[in-house]
């Protein structure tokens, strides 16, 4: 039958668990539903949702996907309620004075006294639980092997200041490459921010969208979203300047351990404003790319070493301008799931 009503079944995310929303019935003390009203003229299900969530309950919530529609009878009328799972994003001034109330699922599942809407909240449930419960092996072994890749690819970078390379020296290219993803994190830290993102952020697909969505900014700081190709991108418009510098073989890594720890000074330090783009010019990180610039300049036999190695260094720094503007732009549309 042709759609009457839509409703919100909104969650927010505790330390103990999720919890759900519910709301007074309208002319009926202790008697608990989900925030739901009719589709107004031009309205679509999900809009007529997001306003009576906001009308009834004085909640701002954002859209995660649609539930199961759910039909029944109401004063004689027969109505066709569709219902989508919410994430809390805030508060709003309600039009209704009703109570309100965040249940767990067992506390939520009592209130309800209807089976179908009971239904729904355990779907709803469902979809919780399978976006932030226990990670799937093969998410960690995916993590694992793109951290390993990551120190891979930093440590031949380390050790082409030392070339050429001892064949026993390569044997430590993984260890060399984790000291710089570790420099790296500690580098990049005071530039976090700065970087706004595109509004029309894409989302991944499958799995991890539900999980971006659910989990939100904690589930990309559980999850290091793509902080290894950031890392990678990061170091190597940093540190390629350097590369064509004759003998000084220590500059490059006294240089970024002397950065990394300035960095993480700064990054301890609390923040009174939102960053700025002159935000860059106080970061230890370009003062190093153009300390190993003036180095190389001023040793380097090569001058096609050193257009080569900058113009990929400048290469590398648009890439990691891309990957943060990604970053941010997904940060910006899947935050503010947790209460």
């Amino acid at each position: 039958m042709r759609l009457t009503h839509g409703g919100g079944v909104v969650f927010k995310l505790t330390s103990e668990g999720p919890r759900y929303l519910l709301a007074e019935a309208s002319g009926t003390r202790d008697r608990w539903v989900f925030p739901k009203g009719h589709v107004e003229d031009g309205e679509t299900g999900a809009i007529a949702a997001l306003r009576e969530v906001g009308e009834e309950a004085g909640v701002r919530a954002r859209l995660i996907r649609r539930l199961r529609p759910v039909e029944h009878k109401k004063e004689g009328e027969r109505i066709s309620i569709v219902y989508f799972l919410m994430a809390y994003a805030g508060r709003t001034a309600p039009l209704d004075k009703r109570r309100v109330r965040w249940l767990t699922f067992d506390e939520a599942f009592e209130a309800l006294d209807r089976g179908k809407s009971r239904r729904v909240l355990r779907s709803a449930d469902r979809l919780i639980s399978a976006a932030t419960g226990a990670e799937p092996r093969r998410y960690r072994l995916r993590r694992a092997l793109a951290h390993f890749a990551e120190w891979l690819a930093l440590g031949a970078l380390a050790l082409l200041f030392v070339a050429p390379i001892p064949p026993l020296v390569a044997l430590l290219v993984p260890a060399a490459g984790m000291l710089v993803s570790l420099a790296m994190r500690a580098l990049l830290r005071p530039l976090e921010g700065l970087v706004f993102g595109d509004d029309d952020a894409t989302l991944p697909p499958g799995d991890d969208r539900l999980r971006l969505l659910i989990g939100g900014a904690q589930w990309m700081t559980r999850t290091d979203y793509l902080g290894s190709p950031i890392r990678v991108a990061g170091a190597l418009a940093v540190l390629l300047p350097g590369v064509p510098a004759s003998g000084g073989s220590w500059v490059a890594p006294a240089g970024l351990a002397l950065a990394a720890l300035l960095s993480w000074v700064l990054a301890r330090k609390p923040r009174r404003r939102p960053r700025s783009r002159a935000a860059v010019v106080r970061a230890p990180a370009l003062w190093l790319a153009l300390f190993l610039a003036a180095h190389s300049i001023a040793t380097a036999a090569s001058a096609f070493a050193l257009v080569t190695a900058f113009a990929l260094s400048a290469s590398s720094a648009v890439a990691w301008w891309s990957l943060e503007r990604r970053r941010a732009g997904v940060l910006a549309a899947v935050g503010g799931s947790r209460g």
